[in-house]
């Protein structure tokens, strides 16, 4: 009894972590409320694209570019942000129904799998906006990491430009 009651708290907690955060914290996401954007000379924006824009130091050009790329990577994981939503109701409803530990994995499994193939599609689309900058905008590791630490996770939320 007491492994199922760990495996259980393990899962709820590892999913916890998945949602992603709604404070307006920090968490890798680009700081909190009250630190500054350096690039924009003032305080970062609520809208996640224009903070990417801003750290990747991009162009009007770029910027196009990038949204594009953004915005059919958020169409592809669309359906699989759905099925992690009912995946999650699965974990509980196997929880509570005192399901066995064999039933708890394979049903855990299915929500992490849904998992990494959305952190696929972020990790496809940060390369793929990589690819579209410039030489010296490359060799940018501060921009590139925060834009990076935006990135992670944005797709788990269904307007993915907030944060």
């Amino acid at each position: 009894m007491l492994r199922k009651l760990l495996m259980a708290g393990l899962l709820c907690a590892s999913l916890a972590m998945a949602q992603g955060g709604s404070s307006g914290g920090g968490r890798g996401r680009g700081g909190g409320a009250g630190e500054m954007d350096p690039r924009a000379g003032g305080p970062p924006s609520s809208n996640r694209f224009e903070n990417i824009a801003n750290f990747l130091s991009l162009n009007k050009d770029q910027r196009k570019t990038v949204r594009t790329i953004l915005d059919e990577d958020a169409k592809e994981a669309a359906p699989i942000r759905e099925q992690m939503s009912k995946s999650r109701i699965a974990v509980g409803e196997a929880i509570v129904a005192n399901k066995s530990e064999a039933e708890l994995k394979q049903v855990a499994k299915t929500a992490s799998d849904l998992d990494v193939q959305i952190s696929q599609i972020e990790i496809k689309a940060f390369v793929h906006t990589y690819a579209a900058l410039d030489p010296i905008q490359k060799k940018d590791m501060r921009g590139l990491g925060q834009a990076l630490a935006l990135m992670n996770g944005m797709y788990h939320i269904k307007n993915w430009t907030e944060e």
